[in-house]
């Protein structure tokens, strides 16, 4: 009587090394593309230079998880959701009428961090006059604030910040800044600041910014946390200026900046 299990024992025995090599062969197949396409879409990111995370692999990584809970639409006052709107979010601090700014909006790297602009970025000379802008502001407010290394870019931009011995803790925005109300990225102009949600919501329609990736999702990161985008003449650094005295204002609690 043929022993069906036997032959079955003795097939599977001889022919089980080659299956199992090329289930390898075939998965490492599979894997090649894959890998190209991370390694491709990491040096993009690496070439954004640093801001925040770490500027390696870890930090590719630890803002990819990030993106799964990013922000949708940034660009959508629909996604400006404060569930606990305090008397001092319900105040618009923008001295004067905000122009509506020309033209598109840039585009924005699809990363939640670093997150920054890649069209329309500020040239040399702009950037220079918006630093020295927003030094001025720092200095014409000596006795309330203070230009300092961002900690929210590790270090790596310039950040208009509330003086130590006047903050307190009822100017919370973000945990582990708390101080730190507009800074600017050197690299292409663009900058971050945190708004009243008034003053958000009219920087968003007038096109002049956007959320962070991470507003209201994570990091501490309160939704007024916005990206305004760079200058591109003298008219628009005084715009961007008159930005980052309205978010002085709110971390002020709406103390007079001048």
């Amino acid at each position: 009587m043929f022993d069906i299990v036997g032959a079955v024992s003795t097939y599977v025995s001889k022919y089980r090394p080659y299956v199992v090599q090329n289930r390898m062969y075939l998965a490492a197949l599979l894997l090649i593309p894959i890998a190209r396409e991370v390694y491709v879409d990491y040096c993009t990111w690496f070439a954004l230079g640093p801001g925040g995370i770490p500027h390696n692999f870890v930090g590719y990584v630890t803002q990819w998880l990030l993106s799964w809970i990013a922000v949708k639409e940034p660009r959508s006052i629909t996604s400006l959701y404060f569930p606990n709107r305090t008397d001092l979010d319900k105040e618009g601090f923008l001295e004067g009428e905000l122009p509506e700014r020309e033209g598109a909006r840039p585009k924005v790297a699809p990363y939640v961090a670093p997150h920054r602009q890649l069209t329309d970025k500020a040239t040399a000379d702009l950037e220079k006059s918006l630093d020295s802008a927003i030094r001025k502001i720092a200095e014409e407010n000596e006795s309330i604030l203070e230009i300092k290394p961002s900690v929210l870019e590790g270090g790596s931009s310039p950040a208009l910040s509330i003086l130590e011995s006047v903050y307190t803790e009822s100017h919370l925005h973000v945990p582990r800044a708390p101080r730190e109300v507009f800074h600017m990225h050197a690299a292409e102009g663009s900058a971050h600041g945190v708004f009243s949600w008034t003053d958000a919501v009219m920087i968003i329609e007038k096109g002049w910014g956007e959320m962070h990736g991470l507003s209201g999702q994570a990091l501490g990161l309160p939704h007024s946390y916005l990206m305004i985008y760079a200058p591109r003449n003298a008219k628009e650094v005084k715009v961007v200026s008159m930005l980052a005295r309205a978010a002085a204002r709110y971390g002020l609690e709406g103390k007079s900046v001048s």
